[in-house]
């Protein structure tokens, strides 16, 4: 193998391993957070249809 084939490689490599990068401070919590929206935005929702149904 040549070094333009290893180059290639490396970049694709690089690419592939590059997706929507979370910042280093959420990675820990990104699940805690996660649920936590969700479970807002039920909440939410459930007080929008209290208050439609009176």
């Amino acid at each position: 193998m040549d070094l333009k084939t290893l180059n290639r490689i490396d970049k694709l490599r690089r690419l592939k391993s590059r997706g929507p990068e979370t910042p280093k401070w959420l990675k820990p919590y990104h699940m805690l957070f996660f649920a936590f929206l969700v479970i807002f935005i039920f909440g939410a929702l459930i007080k929008m249809l209290e208050q439609h149904s009176h």
